[in-house]
Formats: structure tokens, C-alpha cells, sequence
């Protein structure tokens, strides 16, 4: 009988696990970049609609104790051309439910409870409209807008 002396691995065969671990490693790598996009995605989504919950509280709250509203006034032409560069860069065709405007950078943000917040956002206390102003519109094209559809 005769026996084969193993002499250990060949170069192709080291060369396939080579190529097989790029394969590997590439398909995790690019699951993990779109992993962590949708991630920061969902958490542009989720601020806005807990800002949308914190001014619409707010708002409730100081037309019982006419307590002044935080934020700076916005012009409705300001407010305007914001959504037509959003309706441009986007899907979708946003028409303005309200007239006064308010923006609201991190320190009146945080005055409504929502600490952590970096990007500035106009809202509408009435209408409970929200707008990411900072970044407008998600990478995958979905405009950073809201409002209380329960205010139509």
C-alpha cells in the first residue's frame, strides 16, 4: 500500500482561503456601513418625531398658562424655501400647514426636554410641523419633516 507523505498545504489551496476570507470580510464590512447608516437614519427620525412630541406638550401647556414659547421667529418665506430645497431633494411634496414659524437651536431644545440634540430645527407649535433644518433630507432620500396629522 502506498502511502502519501503530506507535506503540508499547497500554494492554491492557501491562495482559495485567502480569496475566500476577502469575500468574507468584504460581505460583513459593507453590512455593517449600511448597518450603521440606517441606524443613524432611524435615529434622525426618532428625534424629530420626540421634538414633535415635546413642542405639541409644550404648546398644550402654555395655552393654559400663557407661558412664553421657546424658539426665535422664522419668516413663512424662510420656512418656504427650506421646503421647496427639501421637496427638491427628496420624494416627497410637502406643503406648509401653518403661518408662525419658530427655530429652535440646542439650548430651547433643551429647554423642552430633549437634551443631546445637535442640528437646529424649525417647528410649528400649532400645526406640530417639525423640520430638520441642518440636514433637510436622510441619505436615502426621506425628508426630515413632520407634522400632527390630527391638526389638518
Amino acid at each position: 500500500m502506498n502511502i502519501r507523505e503530506n507535506k503540508g498545504i499547497t500554494l492554491i489551496s492557501l491562495t482559495i482561503t485567502i480569496i475566500l476570507l476577502l469575500i468574507i470580510s468584504g460581505i460583513s464590512i459593507t453590512g455593517t456601513l449600511y448597518g450603521i447608516g440606517e441606524s443613524k437614519e432611524n435615529a434622525q427620525i426618532s428625534e424629530i418625531n420626540m421634538i414633535q412630541h415635546a413642542i405639541l406638550e409644550r404648546y398644550t401647556k402654555a395655552q393654559l398658562t400663557k407661558e412664553e414659547l421657546p424658539g426665535t421667529t422664522v419668516s413663512k418665506t424662510e420656512v418656504e424655501t427650506i421646503i421647496s430645497e427639501i421637496n427638491s431633494n427628496s420624494s416627497g411634496n410637502i406643503i406648509l400647514k401653518g403661518t408662525e414659524y419658530r427655530r429652535l437651536n440646542k439650548d430651547d431644545l433643551e429647554s423642552l426636554g430633549i437634551t443631546g440634540a445637535e442640528d437646529t430645527y424649525i417647528v410649528n407649535y400649532k400645526t406640530g410641523e417639525v423640520i430638520n433644518e441642518t440636514v433637510k433630507v436622510t441619505k436615502s432620500k426621506k425628508a426630515l419633516y413632520v407634522y400632527s396629522k390630527t391638526e389638518e
